[in-house]
């Protein structure tokens, strides 16, 4: 099983680490520790937060796509 750090998980993100702590916090991410104590986060959680949050993305320009 491939483990992110919470440092590793943010830059994957483009997210800070705090927001990544907040998102672990709030359940949105579950982390576990690791075997020198520090949090971690699955890969394939790590993927399917990031999949949801690029789904619930809000279409901010209201046009759905490019016209290219």
């Amino acid at each position: 099983m491939t483990t992110f750090r919470i440092r590793d998980a943010a830059r994957l993100l483009g997210v800070s680490d705090d927001t990544v702590r907040r998102g672990i916090d709030q359940g949105a991410l579950r982390a576990s520790k690791d075997d020198t104590g520090r949090k971690v986060v699955d890969g394939s959680e790590l993927a399917a937060f990031s999949r949801a949050q690029a789904d619930a993305a809000p279409d901010l320009l209201g046009v759905g796509s490019s016209a290219r």
